[in-house]
């Protein structure tokens, strides 16, 4: 009831109540949302009734810029902000903006009481991580070493898919990555070569070969798929990926993808090519060691966390 419907004679409440079947909890709440409808036109809907699920792509995109703020910098903005509200404030805008509207601010912050957890211990691939880098603890987990007995090592099987543009550095991609996931003397190890070896190409020349393959191969125990896939041009993620991961799973079968199209880790240019390679095929062996059961990273839970908890990343 606070703003009328123009050529209807009557308030959004009785609006909502008639034509909706909705009684609004709060039919007198102040101020409207104004949101745009149809040939552009405004429309005005209380509080209550909107729900927004979708940020804009450019405000998504900058969310973890914004939730990095330090509460210096939290404070100053804020503070500006206060600045121009404040009655009085903007001198040629008639004496401040929030006051023209009918809302006055208090020169005071709400006290809100919090509980600082503190630092959790980090271990990362065996490694204690100290407290002054735990925000970036990954580059010290190329260091672990598992110290594995050699009589209890598993040897994977590894079939390795390649597409076959890149027929010519695959073996040597596989090299790198066993090596790699051999310096962490863990329970899993990676052959010299791989069991098997399976060309394929786009969309269903990638999962058509894996299924063929699959369908007529005699395969052992322990077997782990390694993708070096490279997505159709002008595609970052490759659309075999969902299909080929499913067949894979529904077989109980362990796999890696590694994307070309983020890099070609066969045709390093130069020091920085080959140290961006490097960085993302550690990150691979870390992640396959995981995926084989091998505790790659944990946390202490601080004891003032209730628990049970569901933690999301």
């Amino acid at each position: 009831s606070s703003l009328p419907l123009q050529g209807l004679g009557i308030s959004h409440a009785q609006y909502f109540a008639q034509k909706k079947k909705i009684t609004l909890k709060y039919p007198n709440a102040k101020p409207m949302i104004q949101v745009q409808g149809r040939n552009d036109q405004p429309i005005y809907l209380p509080a209550e009734v909107v729900c927004a699920n979708e940020l804009d792509p450019q405000i998504r995109a900058k969310l973890p810029l914004v939730a990095s703020y330090t509460p210096r910098i939290r404070h100053e903005a804020i503070e500006e902000m206060r600045r121009y509200l404040l009655p009085g404030a903007q001198k040629s805008q008639g004496g401040g903006l929030l006051p023209a509207l009918g809302i006055g601010l208090l020169d005071e912050r709400v006290v809100v009481n919090v509980t600082k957890l503190p630092l959790p211990v980090i271990v990362a691939a065996g490694v204690r991580i100290p407290e002054g880098q735990g925000g970036n603890w990954a580059p010290l987990t190329a260091k672990a070493n598992y110290n594995a007995n050699p009589n209890k090592v598993v040897q994977m099987n590894v079939v390795v898919v390649y597409h076959k543009s890149i027929k010519s550095s695959y073996q040597s991609v596989y090299k790198r990555v066993a090596d790699m996931i051999r310096h962490h003397n863990a329970t899993y190890q990676f052959g010299s070569k791989p069991f098997g070896v399976v060309e394929a190409g786009d969309m269903n020349q990638h999962w058509g070969a894996i299924e063929r393959y699959f369908g007529g191969t005699k395969l052992p125990d322990n077997v782990f798929v390694l993708d070096l896939a490279r997505p159709p041009r002008g595609q970052s993620n490759d659309p075999a990926y969902g299909a080929v991961k499913c067949f894979l799973a529904k077989g109980g079968f362990l796999s890696q993808f590694v994307n070309f199209q983020t890099h070609d880790h066969g045709r390093s240019r130069d020091a920085r090519d080959e140290k961006k390679s490097t960085t993302i095929l550690s990150g691979v062996a870390r992640q396959i060691l995981s995926k084989c059961g091998v505790r790659v990273w944990w946390v202490t839970i601080p004891k003032e966390v209730p628990l049970p908890a569901v933690f999301v990343g």
